[in-house]
């Protein structure tokens, strides 16, 4: 995922969300024959944001029409609740035990289809709550309930959770913040995944910077109202010195008129496809290169390249 500085039109939102469509779309493609349907959403050290993508990912599931049902399992730190605005009575703990129902403690957020399962303060034991057959039952029934069922677990060097519950998972994915990680700790995050046969399905670059180049001002506008690029006027017309349309000027030469050359398509090139890689900083830590999106059009004709179509007519 990238951040950057809004502008006025708030493009910075808008190429998130796009990020996190993107995100979503190469999730689908996953295995197309056995769809993905739980993830869990993991990172190697704090702060890397595997909570703020496990959000704005769960709302690109929302608003493309599925439902999705985000889970908090980050128990000895939870932020969701306060980050999604919602307020519960139920949690994790209490559908485990058998005090309440799984409809009960499941609640709707702001955003439609979207829905949060909370977990409450001072649970003891995580990883051996989700290590339970209880547990593993309660996700198979959700999984059949929703369309997709997110896991946002503690960071793995702390904790053994997301290893657990990544054996449990179709996917898992590791949020790596750029200049942030080390090296080393991504290694011992794989390696500690794979010892517990964790699906490791892919890796997420977050607060990455990046050059957006000029798509997003010539396609939402640099200013509200903004209006189309002005098309340069020929060399011909201006050469001429003709006033008004379809007029001659005294003893000028009548020519065929030249064909108009077809400008190209825009062309953007995603900076949120598999087109980015990543890449070690001399400190250890991990970068990401991102191609910037660009707008192509075709040159001007110049006034001897009109001139020598013109001679191409004649003959």
């Amino acid at each position: 995922m990238a951040k950057k500085k809004t502008n006025k039109r708030g493009s910075g939102d808008v190429e998130i969300k796009n990020a996190a469509k993107t995100l979503l779309a190469n999730i689908r493609f996953l295995d197309v024959d056995n769809p993905v349907k739980t993830i869990v959403m993991t990172s190697s050290i704090l702060n890397e944001g595997k909570s703020y993508v496990s959000q704005i990912l769960s709302e690109a599931i929302a608003t493309s029409g599925k439902t999705v049902l985000l889970v908090e399992c980050d128990l000895r730190r939870r932020t969701l609740a306060s980050v999604l605005g919602v307020h519960v009575r139920h949690g994790l703990y209490g559908v485990l035990s058998g005090a309440v129902q799984a409809q009960s403690a499941i609640v709707a957020t702001h955003t439609p289809n979207m829905f949060f399962l909370d977990a409450e303060p001072n649970i003891p034991n995580p990883s051996d709550l989700f290590a339970s057959h209880r547990f593993a039952q309660l996700l198979e029934g959700l999984s059949k309930a929703y369309d997709y069922v997110l896991l946002d677990t503690p960071p793995v060097t702390a904790f053994v959770d997301a290893a657990v519950l990544s054996h449990l998972a179709d996917a898992t994915f590791l949020v790596i913040r750029e200049n942030f990680t080390r090296r080393e700790q991504v290694r011992t995050t794989f390696d500690q995944l794979s010892k517990t046969d964790g699906k490791i399905s892919g890796v997420i670059m977050n607060c990455c910077k990046y050059q957006s180049g000029d798509y997003y001002s010539y396609y939402y506008g640099e200013q509200d109202g903004g209006s189309a690029p002005k098309i340069q006027e020929s060399a011909a017309a201006s050469s001429t010195g003709a006033s008004e349309p379809g007029r001659r000027p005294k003893g000028a030469a009548h020519h065929p008129p030249i064909s108009q050359r077809k400008q190209s398509t825009p062309l953007e090139r995603s900076s949120f496809g598999d087109s980015s890689w990543s890449s070690e900083r001399t400190d250890g830590s991990y970068s990401s290169r991102r191609s910037t999106n660009a707008v192509g059009f075709s040159p001007a004709l110049s006034s001897k390249d009109e001139k020598s179509s013109s001679r191409r007519h004649l003959s």
